[in-house]
C-alpha cells in the first residue's frame, strides 16, 4: 500500500550517510588528520597577528608622530594653554566673522611720469648783456603794439568825424561870385576812391559849382580812408587867398596847392613862386 500523506517522513540516519551539520559550525582538518577545533596557542597567535600591522618591504624606519603631553599647568588662571573642554561643560557660541576684505592686488610695471626740472637761467651768474636784451626785446614788442593801438584808435577817429568816403566841408572868402563874410563860398573835399576831389560853391550858390581834381592818386596802405582837408591862405604874395589841399597819410601829409586866378582856382605852373 502507499505511504499516507499524513504519516511524517522518516530520516535517512544510516551509517553510511552523511550527518547534516549547523553552517555556522567550521570544522577543519589538517594534512596529519588533526582535529579542526581552535587551541589558545592558535587564539594568541592570531591576536598578535591582527595588532600588529604587516612590515614593509623596506629597511627604512618611519617616525611616529607622538602626541605632546600637556602642561601641568594647563587651565590655571594665567596659563596660556585654554583648558580642556568636558563633555559637561556649555560649547562657546561663535560669534560672526566679518565678511572678508577684497584688497586689489597691487598693479605692477606701471610708468611714473616725472615732471623735468626747470632750470633757472637766472641762478648763478649771469651776463649783463641778457636783461639788456630782454628789455630791449619787450620795448619792441610794447611799441608795436601801441603803434597798432594808436593806428585803430585813429582809424576809428576818423570815421566818426570823417566818415565813409572821407568827407570835409568849410566855408572861405575867396572872391569868387562876389562872396562876403555873409555870404562865403561853401568848399567840400571828398576822398574817392584814392582820388581827392574839392567842390566849389560860390557864395553858396549852387547853380555855379566848380570842381577840382588833384592830378594823382593817393598811394600806400590805407589810402582810400585818407581824410582830406583844405586851407585858405596866400602863397604866391599876391594879394589873392590860394587854396591848400591836405593829404593825411598815415606815414606823412601830403599837399597840393591850387592858384587863385580871381574867379576860380587853377593848377600850378613852373613859373608861378610857391611859399609855404
Amino acid at each position: 500500500m502507499g505511504r499516507s500523506a499524513d504519516q511524517p517522513q522518516k530520516r535517512n540516519t544510516g551509517t553510511t550517510g552523511t550527518k547534516r551539520s549547523d553552517p555556522s559550525l567550521v570544522t577543519f582538518s589538517d594534512k596529519n588528520g588533526r582535529d579542526g577545533r581552535e587551541t589558545e596557542d592558535d587564539m594568541l597567535l592570531d591576536d598578535e597577528l591582527a595588532s600588529d600591522p604587516p612590515r614593509p618591504h623596506t629597511t627604512a624606519i618611519r617616525r611616529a608622530t607622538l602626541p605632546v603631553p600637556r602642561p601641568p599647568t594647563a587651565g590655571l588662571p594665567g596659563s596660556p594653554v585654554p583648558p580642556r573642554r568636558t563633555g559637561g561643560q556649555p560649547r562657546q557660541p561663535i560669534s560672526p566673522q566679518a565678511p572678508p576684505i577684497n584688497i586689489p592686488p597691487a598693479a605692477r610695471n606701471i610708468p611714473r611720469t616725472q615732471a623735468a626740472p626747470v632750470n633757472d637761467i637766472f641762478k648763478g651768474k649771469v651776463h649783463w648783456l641778457l636783461p639788456v636784451g630782454i628789455g630791449m626785446i619787450a620795448m619792441l614788442v610794447l611799441w608795436e603794439l601801441g603803434s597798432l593801438a594808436l593806428a585803430w584808435g585813429m582809424q576809428r577817429y576818423d570815421d566818426i568825424r570823417y566818415g565813409i568816403p572821407r568827407t570835409y566841408q568849410t566855408d572861405a572868402v575867396v572872391g569868387h561870385g562876389g562872396d562876403n563874410a555873409q555870404r562865403p563860398s561853401h568848399f567840400i573835399a571828398v576822398n574817392l576812391n584814392r582820388q581827392a576831389i574839392v567842390v566849389e560853391f560860390p557864395a553858396g550858390s549852387q547853380s555855379g559849382a566848380l570842381s577840382y581834381v588833384v592830378p594823382y592818386y593817393i598811394l600806400g596802405p590805407g589810402g582810400d580812408l585818407t581824410p582830406i582837408t583844405l586851407e585858405f591862405r596866400d602863397v604866391t604874395a599876391d594879394g589873392k587867398p590860394d587854396m591848400i589841399i591836405h593829404m593825411h597819410l598815415p606815414s606823412q601829409d601830403q599837399t597840393y596847392v591850387f592858384i587863385n586866378a580871381g574867379t576860380k582856382f587853377r593848377a600850378p605852373t613852373a613859373k608861378d613862386i610857391i611859399h609855404l
